[in-house]
């Protein structure tokens, strides 16, 4: 499991035990942007292994 995908568990953990509205979701956000940077960085490396093939 990567870096950024453990980092927006963690968020997402954060975010169920926040008691206020800006707070659960700041952590949501941050979730998907740790989500969004984990898939981008395996992306390039799926189409450069599908191009020398």
């Amino acid at each position: 499991m990567s870096y950024f995908v453990r980092r927006a568990e963690q968020q997402l953990e954060l975010a169920q035990q926040a008691n206020h509205e800006q707070v659960v979701h700041a952590h949501y956000e941050l979730a998907n942007l740790y989500l969004d940077k984990a898939y981008s960085d395996s992306a390039p490396s799926v189409e450069i292994a599908a191009a020398a093939a």
